[in-house]
């Protein structure tokens, strides 16, 4: 019965090797149709707009059609600002800048509906104190490091924007000073290229732009919202929706947004820009500051002298 029994038993286990498969069909429910409201004030000339769009079913494209036909201003101490419709659903304004520390209101009248938002935008507006390209980590993918220096005692909330030859990176770069408050930070603006995209990889000779900007709490915790959702670290099984400040049902944001010191790191004619002073610095000495034709000098933006191992000098 020894035999009989061991082939009994390879039987057996051979049937739970083998499995089934079954094609399962998830059926969604379509969702009830809800404006989507973004708005941006920056401290810069022109830079005020609000996008409307709609939201979409979940098996539908990701194309989203502005919405045209509403009314939008923007106050702040007792003066409003109407916005116009430059193009479908994207609605601008020249004559609005924001200040820093000041308090903005917006108000879109659609559809017979008003939905209204309040944000502040930050007092202190940090710039970039340089930037440099290195390898990342475990990789000999190249990435742009900005360095700046944290305010110490107030809370600060940051995202940097980032091109490439003129091509903004779609990854949001955020960062805060929870555990680096008052503190000289070194971020490094490192993101899975997993489609291989070879226009957003850092590549010899290419132009880097990098804008620092300055949030508040509430916009800061929306843009880290979305981060989550999109490349799935928010520890749900589903996404959800980010938090808002625009109430009447909406989704979206009102941010304020404070630019600080952008840099322009230029590599095929060795060149940092800092465009707060107007002053272009040139790398002189190449071997210890060009690798491969890419520019990995740390260039100083206030006084433009190079950190101590690569020379730098006015052009």
């Amino acid at each position: 019965m020894g035999p009989v029994k061991n082939i009994i038993l390879v039987f057996v286990f051979s049937l739970q090797l083998c499995a089934c498969q079954r094609v399962i069909s998830v059926h969604l429910n379509s969702g009830a149709t809800k404006y989507v409201i973004e708005g941006v004030v920056n401290d810069r000339p022109g830079g005020s707009r609000v996008s409307i769009s709609q939201t979409k079913d979940f098996s539908s494209n990701n194309v989203f059609a502005g919405v045209s036909g509403a009314v939008v201003t923007i106050e702040n101490n007792g003066s409003v600002y109407p916005l116009t419709e430059t193009s479908v659903g994207v609605y601008t304004s020249s004559a609005l800048t924001g200040v820093p520390g000041n308090t903005y209101g917006l108000r879109v009248v659609l559809s017979g509906a008003v939905y209204t938002a309040i944000s502040t935008m930050p007092n202190s507006v940090v710039g970039i104190d340089s930037i440099y390209v290195s390898n990342g980590t475990l990789t000999d993918k190249r990435y742009a490091t900005v360095v700046y220096s944290d305010p110490a005692g107030t809370p600060n909330y940051y995202r940097w924007e980032q091109y490439v030859n003129g091509r903004k990176e779609k990854t949001n770069f955020l960062g805060n000073d929870e555990f680096t408050d008052g503190l000289k930070i070194r971020t490094q603006l490192d993101f899975n290229n997993d489609t291989n995209d070879a226009t957003r990889d850092v590549r010899t000779g290419d132009s880097i732009r990098v804008d620092m900007i300055n949030l508040d709490s509430t916009v800061y915790q929306y843009w880290y919202a979305l981060q989550q959702d999109a490349d799935g670290s928010g520890g749900t099984a589903s996404p959800a929706n980010p938090v808002s400040n625009i109430s009447g049902g909406v989704w979206g944001i009102l941010a304020l947004r404070g630019f600080g010191r952008e840099l322009l790191l230029q590599g095929r004619n060795s060149c940092a820009q800092d465009r707060s002073v107007e002053r272009k610095i040139r790398v002189v000495s190449e071997p210890q500051c060009r690798k491969n034709g890419v520019v990995v000098a740390r260039l100083r933006a206030a006084d433009g002298v190079g950190i101590p191992g690569c020379k730098a000098s006015g052009k």
